[in-house]
């Protein structure tokens, strides 16, 4: 596990580590810009989301490119678990410039426990929030129990988000993320909000 985390890094090492983030920062909105103007999104069940006061989006981590692409500003308050690792600063700069509201630094050693805390007190008070319900390692596909407990805890409704494209390129990464060809027609698809209850916990999950 790496030693140093943003808030952590040596005084002297600061600067370089801002650099990094903006030059990361950059290369997400160039990503994004590009193929948001060469893939054509098609929003449905949209109506789940307007409906609903607040809400917890959850996607398999093979989906991380789709979502970003297919979601570039965040209007209504969030907050999102992220590592605080200082390898991840780009990652934290992008989901500022995107309208995130709050960013929980959390991660198994790294004040976990305190960050998710965060999130579902915030939940309380209406905030959303965003889970890839496989990671941060996987198993692909696989969901934990952390979104589910959420939902319990809070009231807040799961919504699922799936994923259609005509055929689609990965880059070799454990989760094998998913990219769409230019000049396709990307899919997102809400699911219906789903209430976790003790009652319905194993049927939800």
């Amino acid at each position: 596990m790496p030693k140093y985390t943003v808030h952590n890094l040596p005084f002297l090492l600061k600067p370089f580590l801002f650099l990094y983030g903006w030059i990361g920062n950059f290369w997400y909105a160039f990503m994004n810009l590009t193929f948001r103007s060469l893939v054509k999104f098609e929003y449905h069940n949209i109506e789940y989301v307007n409906n609903s006061p607040n809400h917890i989006f959850a996607l398999w981590h093979e989906n991380g490119p789709l979502y970003f692409f297919s979601h570039p500003k965040f209007n209504r308050p969030n907050i999102w678990l992220s590592y605080p690792f200082w390898y991840m600063k780009p990652v934290h700069m992008m989901k500022k410039r995107i309208g995130i509201q709050e960013i929980a630094y959390g991660a198994s050693g790294h004040n976990g426990k305190k960050a998710l805390k965060l999130v579902i007190n915030r939940l309380r008070e209406g905030w959303c929030t965003f889970v890839n319900p496989d990671g941060p390692k996987g198993p692909l596909n696989q969901i934990k129990n952390g979104v589910l407990v959420m939902s319990l805890k809070t009231g807040t409704p799961i919504i699922p988000i799936g994923f259609q494209v005509a055929g689609n390129w990965r880059i070799p990464t454990w989760d094998r993320k998913r990219y769409p060809p230019f000049f396709t027609t990307l899919k997102i698809v809400y699911g219906k909000p789903i209430y976790v209850t003790e009652e319905n916990f194993e049927s939800a999950k």
